[in-house]
C-alpha cells in the first residue's frame, strides 16, 4: 500500500484512544464484578478471569520494589512520548497502528500508576486475564503493548529488507550510448606510393591557388599616360 502523508495524523490518535478506552472500561468492569473475591471468577474459552492488583511491572514482575517501579514508570512515559511523535509522523498504516498500540497500552497502565493506591508513580495496575488459570496475569494494555511492539518490529524489518533488495545500479544515472559506426566510412586521403628503401620521400607539391587577374587597363584621355 502506498504511503500517505496524513496516515499517522488520522489513524494514530483514533487507534490509541480506542486502546485506552477499552483498557480502562474493562478494568472498571472487572473491579465492579469481581472485587473482593479470590480465585478464578469466569471462563472465556482458553482464558480465565482473575482479578489482581499488580504493584510490579508487566506480567507481575518487579513486585515489592517501589523505586524500580517509579523508574520504569518514568521511562514508560518517555517511551510513550516517543511513540506518539513517531506515530503522528508515520506514513504507513501498519507502522501508525503499531505505534498507536504501544502508546495506548502505555497510557492505560500509566494511568493506574498515577491514580491508584498506594501512591503516585507506585500505583497498582489492575490485571484480570490469565491463560487456563496458570501463568502470568495481564490486561488489555499489556496485550496492546506486546502486539504493537511485534507489529512495529515486523514493519521496520520488512522496510529494511526492501531497501537491501534494491540494486544500487537502479539508482545510477544512465550513461550516454556510444555512437554507432557509420555504414560508409569516409576514406582517408591517399598518402601516395611508399618511398623506395634508402630514399627520402619526395616533398608533396602544394596545390596552386589561382592568382588574381590583373586589373584592366584604364584608358586615359589623349595627352596623359595610361593608369593601371
Amino acid at each position: 500500500m502506498n504511503p500517505h502523508p496524513h496516515t499517522g495524523r488520522l489513524l494514530f490518535p483514533l487507534a490509541a484512544l480506542m486502546v485506552i478506552a477499552a483498557d480502562q472500561v474493562s478494568k472498571a468492569l472487572a473491579l465492579a464484578a469481581w472485587s473482593g473475591t479470590s480465585g478464578p471468577q469466569a471462563r472465556l474459552g482458553p482464558f480465565r478471569t482473575l482479578l489482581v492488583h499488580n504493584a510490579g511491572v508487566a506480567f507481575g514482575l518487579g513486585h515489592g520494589r517501589p523505586v524500580l517501579i517509579s523508574m520504569i514508570t518514568l521511562t514508560g512515559a518517555v517511551a510513550t512520548l516517543a511513540a506518539v511523535c513517531a506515530g503522528l509522523r508515520a506514513h504507513r498504516r501498519a507502522l501508525a497502528f503499531g505505534m498507536a498500540l504501544i502508546a495506548g497500552g502505555s497510557v492505560g497502565n500509566g494511568a493506574d500508576r498515577v491514580v491508584r493506591p498506594p501512591g503516585p508513580l507506585r500505583g497498582a495496575v489492575v490485571d484480570w486475564i490469565t491463560v487456563a488459570g496458570r501463568g502470568p496475569v495481564f490486561n488489555l494494555a499489556d496485550v496492546a503493548l506486546v502486539s504493537g511492539t511485534l507489529l512495529t518490529a515486523a514493519v521496520l524489518l520488512c522496510s529494511a529488507a526492501r531497501r537491501r533488495d534494491v540494486s544500487p545500479r537502479a539508482w545510477a544515472p544512465h550513461s550516454a550510448p556510444s555512437p554507432a559506426p557509420s555504414p560508409n566510412p569516409i576514406p582517408a586521403s591517399d598518402p601516395g606510393p611508399a618511398p623506395a628503401p634508402g630514399c627520402s620521400p619526395a616533398p608533396r607539391s602544394r596545390p596552386r591557388t589561382p592568382s588574381a587577374a590583373p586589373a584592366p587597363l584604364r584608358r586615359s584621355p589623349p595627352g596623359r599616360p595610361a593608369r593601371w
